[in-house]
């Protein structure tokens, strides 16, 4: 019978993909996954706060029942056979709905992973006829009904349950200052006294507004559109009442060789931040409109990316920045902050946002998460 060669050869598969991906989380280093990256998808999932099932790594309790079925195969038992299939379908249905719906990011690791449990599945039911069914009266009987209800306590504790953080808080020495009366906008002091002027730099919302955010962010960094999107409710609850500073730091390690991120993730994030900078130098009140359209999903490629921008600021006025050295200087300087930040921090994930009251915020958190931490810094009124 070849079905336990090929169960134990996909058995093996699923539980090599469960301890790699549970031993990176366990050590903290969801960022080096290989072929991803910070602000990847496999980052973003495996840094999510689906990824734990009260404390422990989801990809932990799946190796624990891939190493399991290894052993059921040299003992087959219907009941059992049946129990695995009915816990790797269902986890594997209820993962991926939570990939496309709820955290809305894709990890190839991960649907590997599932994939083969579903094959593996499959390959159960249909070994069910050639395996011996127990004597009535044993308890193994009931391993089906136990797996629906592990299936059911999974997804009660991880929805109801306690949730793990989906992002650090470190501190940061800023300091905020008035311009003279003759200057627009508003300085910052951060990174050992590296000054920032809000009316010099691309921003949203007013030069002089009361509070100032400033946010390192790339293009193709899906937690960074997602904070992205925090920072419009903000501005629609809170009109007038924030700078944000946005300084581009692109992820792609051909103008970052701070980042993590390996292979081909993030490509094409220097040239959009480039481009974000130049439509800045040619057209500072028409760059909001040019930060949207760069925010795109998927990631815009080049070419579409120039032809979007050019057609809001002007083609012959994009050229002409593009030329301007301030435009390479600031996303070196942007770069090289993040790798300040990065080191602080020790984590490469993006964004970084740097609230006046010294608190960092480096990956992804939750909108609840983010609008605490923008109470607490600014003492905002509910």
């Amino acid at each position: 019978m070849k079905s336990p060669w090929i169960l134990r050869f996909l058995t093996l598969a699923g539980l090599g993909i469960c301890s790699y991906l549970g031993g990176l989380k366990l050590a903290g280093k969801t960022t080096s996954l290989a072929g991803c990256g910070a602000g990847s998808g496999c980052s973003n999932v495996l840094g999510s706060e689906w990824s734990q099932f009260f404390g422990i790594p989801v990809s932990v309790l799946a190796g624990a029942v891939y190493l399991a079925l290894l052993i059921t195969t040299f003992r087959p038992s219907r009941p059992l056979y049946l129990a695995f299939a009915i816990c790797l379908t269902g986890a594997a249905l209820w993962f991926i709905g939570l990939l496309y719906l709820t955290i809305k990011s894709v990890c190839p690791w991960c649907l590997a992973m599932h994939t083969i449990g579903i094959v593996t599945s499959i390959i159960l039911v249909l070994s069910l006829h050639r395996v011996p069914a127990p004597h009535p009266t044993t308890p193994i009987r009931f391993a089906p009904a136990a797996a629906i209800a592990a299936l059911l306590a999974l997804a009660l504790g991880q929805a109801l349950g306690p949730k793990s953080e989906t992002h650090t808080v470190t501190e940061e020495v800023v300091e905020l200052e008035d311009l003279s009366p003759r200057k627009a906008g508003r300085e910052v002091r951060i990174l050992n006294g590296k000054r920032y002027s809000t009316a010099d730099l691309p921003h949203l919302g007013p030069p002089n507004a009361e509070h100032v955010i400033i946010k390192y962010f790339d293009y193709t960094c899906s937690s960074c559109l997602r904070v992205h999107e925090y920072l419009h409710k903000i501005e629609n609850k809170y009109p007038g009442a924030f700078c944000t500073i946005l300084l581009p730091a692109p992820l792609e390690q051909s103008c970052n060789p701070y980042s993590p991120a390996r292979g081909t993730k993030h490509q094409h994030g220097c040239v959009l931040s480039l481009l974000s900078l130049a439509a800045w130098r040619a057209a500072p009140d028409r760059w909001p409109e040019v930060h949207e359209q760069l925010f795109a999903s998927p990631t815009l490629l080049p070419e579409v990316a120039e032809a979007a921008v050019g057609q809001i600021v002007g083609f012959e006025e994009l050229e002409n920045a593009l030329k301007d050295p301030w435009v390479e200087k600031q996303l070196k300087s942007g770069v090289a902050d993040y790798g300040q930040l990065a080191r602080s921090t020790r984590i490469g994930a993006m964004p970084k946002v740097v609230f006046m009251n010294g608190q960092v915020l480096s990956g992804e958190p939750r909108e609840e998460d983010f609008l605490k931490a923008l109470n607490n810094a600014y003492k905002l009124s509910k």
